[in-house]
């Protein structure tokens, strides 16, 4: 008997103890969204100048330089005051501004006989830089000096973050296999409080990096681990309201780290609020269950069988003796259908593209997944660097993802894959194209269009992995999610650079992400959309994907929850 069965027929889809599993298990997923999106704060790049040589009121931050009973002055106002020692150049915007990373050579005093800034040389920032303390009190850019020609390495710290996660990803997976989803889940949960809070004690940047590359990669492994154990414990009827409940939860992280960030103001009480609140979770340990189709696969029974013990005695059912025998019998049979699959042919990476359509269906997903990354973590990490408010714009634009997460729901089981993916990524593109024509006076125009494309973005970030398992057939179906899901990654290690190109001309990255959605938007046209189509086997299946005669032949067309929630489990796996 298989575990499907005891759960419709004995144990219930969804009593006490599911119920519990799917809150216990999607609240972990706050934490890692919190990491995830960190480096928005972390990150922070306040206004800055250099520091000028024997004037020690030139160090002091604009809004401590006010006599007792004054207000502050601005950063602005601070700045005319440097107007002899801070030369003018031209931004990203167009319009001049004082330099951040140059000086006059010397200061102007009253003895001075040309005052002139034109007949003066300019240096680099050679003592270092003067901070604007207003909106963050530090962030590791004050801390280490992240800017001028440096700023690059605040962007390789990212980029570390996402290549953490790509190991992760693949070694998560391999343990996950091979030791059971329980010891991963309590393994990822210790070494994310460890690494965590050590990345808030780091002395240099280079231990930062490394630190931030192994939270990358205990914090995937913790998300993989929550939604496959969810998924395995719960009827296929709930596993798709579970991947939603999942992902709110996520978001739920990101609205908190803007909260937290607000609150602190330092990265280094940041970091410790994101990392230090897991330790609730260690108590996991006498409460996580093991997978029980995890058991159940490897042949350990009577480990299986007293989880779903612990789970009937919580739902207050009984079990009878007679489900664990035809459990047993079903373990026998499994193994030698195992063993009948060894002789069967073995697929490779290059089934993927031997084919015409198939060769098409693969560069149109492979792309799409390295857009929507792209695009995706590109305009989340630079919310927080739109005009306005750093943190009502960063916590407002979080929040345009719980909506964009209802409508993907909404809309893919009623209009199909394929039209929602197409209009959201074309919305996506034309609004943040569109902050190119937006003069700097309408900043909040130009935050506005860039929520809406961070909106567009995430509707097809949540359509793209169905969508795309649908298109691969059953015998490459991993191996296609695995390929695309490589090339996601890449997106989001250079998604951090591309806000580099925002110093020459400030919509530019907007502009950039705005091409490839819509560009992306309009390939997936040339893709068969797969609402009600039944799941293709096999290579030949999907090169006839979206043909007539494809969907004419005599088959029988499953549910469209259950090959849904099929799906969703192919592709947590990967």
């Amino acid at each position: 008997m298989e575990y499907d069965t005891i759960l419709s027929d004995y144990l219930g889809e969804f009593g006490r103890f599911q119920k519990l599993t799917v809150f216990g298990l999607a609240i972990l997923a706050t934490p890692v969204g919190m990491h995830v999106m960190a480096m928005a704060f972390l990150g922070a790049v306040p206004e800055h100048h250099c520091q000028l040589p024997g004037d020690a009121a030139a160090a002091t931050p604009p809004h401590l330089a006010a006599l007792p009973g004054d207000l502050a002055p601005t950063w602005l106002e601070y700045m005319h005051t440097l107007n002899h020692s801070i030369p003018l150049e031209l931004d990203g915007n167009g319009e001049w501004t004082h330099s951040k990373c140059e000086r006059y050579s010397h200061n102007i005093t009253a003895g001075d006989l040309d005052p002139l800034p034109h007949n003066r040389s300019k240096l680099q920032c050679t003592e270092g830089w003067v901070y604007d303390k207003t909106i963050y009190s530090s962030s590791v850019v004050t801390e280490f000096d992240l800017v001028c020609d440096r700023a690059w390495l605040r962007e390789l710290a990212q980029a570390m973050y996402m290549l953490g996660v790509s190991f992760g990803a693949m070694f998560s997976g391999a343990l996950s296999d091979r030791f059971g989803r329980r010891p991963v889940l309590l393994g990822c949960l210790v070494l994310l409080l460890i690494f965590g809070v050590s990345t808030a004690f780091a002395t240099h940047y280079v231990i930062f990096v490394i630190l931030r590359f192994f939270v990358g990669a205990v914090a995937v492994g913790l998300y993989y681990a929550v939604f496959v154990l969810g998924m395995e414990v719960l009827g296929q009827s709930k596993r798709t309201m579970y991947g939603m409940v999942v992902t709110l939860f996520l978001v739920a992280g990101y609205i908190g780290l803007g909260v937290f960030a607000y609150l602190t103001r330092d990265w280094v009480k940041l970091q410790l609020a994101i990392s230090v609140p897991v330790t609730v979770f260690l108590t996991y340990y006498w409460f996580a269950l093991e997978s029980p189709r995890w058991l159940l696969a490897n042949g350990r029974t009577e480990e299986a069988r007293e989880v779903i013990d612990r789970a009937a005695k919580i739902n207050g059912v009984e079990i009878p003796e007679k489900v664990y025998e035809l459990m047993n019998d079903n373990v026998h049979i499994n193994r030698d259908d195992c063993s009948y699959e060894k002789v069967q042919r073995v697929y490779n990476v290059l089934d993927l593209v031997r084919t015409p359509n198939m060769r098409k269906n693969t560069f149109i997903v492979a792309f799409s997944w390295f857009v929507c990354t792209a695009a995706y973590y590109g305009l989340s990490l630079g919310s927080a660097e739109l005009p306005g408010d750093p943190y009502l714009n960063y916590i407002l634009s979080s929040c345009t993802e719980i909506i964009a997460i209802l409508v993907a729901w909404a809309t893919m089981d009623r209009w199909g894959r394929k039209p929602p993916t197409i209009a959201s990524l074309i919305l996506a593109g034309l609004s943040c194209g569109a902050t190119a024509g937006v003069p700097k006076e309408l900043w909040m125009v130009s935050t506005g269009l860039a929520m809406v494309g961070r909106f567009g973005v995430s509707v097809a970030f949540d359509i793209l992995p169905l969508y795309s398992a649908e298109i691969f057939p059953t015998v490459v179906r991993n191996m296609g999610i695995g390929a695309v899901s490589m090339l996601a990654r890449a997106g989001g290690i250079l998604a951090p650079f591309v806000t580099l190109l925002g110093k020459s001309w400030a919509p530019l990255p907007l502009v950039i992400f705005g091409i490839m959605c819509f560009l992306d938007g309009v390939a997936i046209l040339a893709m068969p959309e797969t609402l009600g189509v039944p799941l293709p086997d096999t290579l030949e299946e999907a090169e006839n994907l979206g043909s007539t005669l494809a969907q004419t032949v005599d088959k029988v067309v499953p549910d469209p929850a259950e090959e849904k929630t099929e799906v969703l489990d192919i592709v947590t796996s990967v």
